[in-house]
């Protein structure tokens, strides 16, 4: 298994309570195997899996509770493992997973979930350390929840958006987000100032403020977000490919982005594609064009893991390998952040199973990559 320290640079917070996962009518991380929410899905969707099968016959080893019965109760059993030892000690339990994993730092979208751990309570928790990432969308939501001059004028309510992002990141968030390819797609076209002033004035603020996804304003929020990374030399990660259950996946094709890419005012952004599935292929290419693009394969490799080492030799064949970022996208049970560091430990040796500088290259995509372009002073 490829070896070195890992820098998780795409994952969310625990959910409170993350310590148990049983007592329902099926253990609560079946959601993080799918992007399915009806219950049929999450009853007898995900048990077939030969991902989560795997997950579950890795994690039965790091336990010890692999015997004792047929293949098929092998997930109850673990289940009653993992909630006796969370539950002593839940920070131990934490911290014996991201130890397992070799993570070295966390990089988390703080604008994803409800009802989860603080950054800060995360990292005395995780006992390393957490960095913050700004969501774009999430921001929106808040300015117009906030109501006030911001929500009365597109000028204020764009100045105020970009005011809480910069001091997001005087704070200590290292890179911006969207989730734009969930809330309309990438094809982020501008229909000019008139358009966007009418869409403001015609804007369901309420419906707004819970999900942001105006189609007109979200790309001209993303655009005004590429300006200032661009200023700041920050990244600004874009989700790719699958990831949302309403996701329209062709207008998640991160080709799409071409337009910002080759704009005069954001061609300097670092921009880092997400997820990418099923476009590893068109992300690749794009990584390998532009000198600002990176890349990573986060949720594709847990969820899709018996492609992983073909999706990793994928991403290489066209992205430099100083581009290719790892991550776990693990969220609300820290066996997902587990898990995705796992997967792409297996991936990579095995896809890089011939090459003479296999470590040199692993260890740049699972830490050394993240750290220079996130500028995580305390990996160099």
């Amino acid at each position: 298994m490829a070896g070195g320290l890992f820098v998780d640079h795409h994952c969310h917070s625990l959910v409170a309570g993350w310590w148990r996962v049983g007592g329902g009518p099926w253990p609560a991380w079946r959601r993080c195997f799918t992007e399915a929410r009806r219950p049929d899905s999450l009853a007898t969707d995900v048990p077939g899996l030969l991902g989560y099968r795997h997950f579950l016959a890795a994690l039965a080893a790091l336990l010890g509770a692999g015997g004792g019965g047929p293949d098929e109760d092998l997930e109850r059993r673990v289940v009653a493992a993992r909630d006796q030892l969370a539950a002593a000690d839940p920070d131990g339990y934490l911290r014996r997973l991201l130890d397992g994993a070799g993570t070295a730092t966390l990089l988390v979208d703080t604008g994803f979930g409800d009802d989860i751990l603080e950054v800060a309570a995360l990292e005395e928790a995780a006992g390393r350390p957490v960095h913050p990432i700004v969501r774009l969308e999430t921001v929106a939501e808040q300015v117009l929840g906030a109501g006030g001059p911001a929500a009365r004028s597109l000028a204020r309510f764009a100045d105020a958006v970009d005011q809480r992002l910069a001091e997001a990141l005087d704070g200590g968030a290292v890179a911006v987000k969207s989730v734009a390819a969930y809330r309309g797609g990438l094809r982020l076209a501008d229909p000019g100032p008139a358009a966007r002033r009418r869409a403001f004035t015609g804007l369901d603020r309420a419906g707004q403020a819970a999900r942001f996804d105006d189609p007109v304003l979200e790309p001209f929020l993303v655009r005004r977000a590429a300006e200032l990374a661009a200023a700041r030399q920050v990244p600004l990660q874009f989700h790719t490919g699958f990831g949302d259950e309403d996701v329209d996946l062709p207008l998640a094709d991160p080709s799409l982005l071409r337009p910002l890419l080759r704009d005069p005012r954001t061609q300097d952004c670092p921009v880092v594609l997400l997820h990418c599935y099923p476009f590893v292929g068109q992300a690749a290419y794009l990584a390998g064009t532009y000198p600002q693009v990176w890349m990573d394969l986060s949720l594709a490799l847990p969820l899709a893991e018996p492609l992983a080492a073909g999706l990793v030799r994928e991403a290489l064949g066209l992205c430099p390998a100083g581009k290719l970022l790892a991550a776990s996208d693990g969220h609300s049970y820290p066996e997902m952040h587990w898990w995705g560091a796992t997967v792409w430990r297996h991936a990579l040796e095995r896809a890089l199973r011939d090459e003479a500088d296999a470590a040199a290259v692993a260890g740049g995509v699972l830490a050394g990559n993240a750290a220079r372009l996130y500028r995580l002073a305390s990996l160099h």
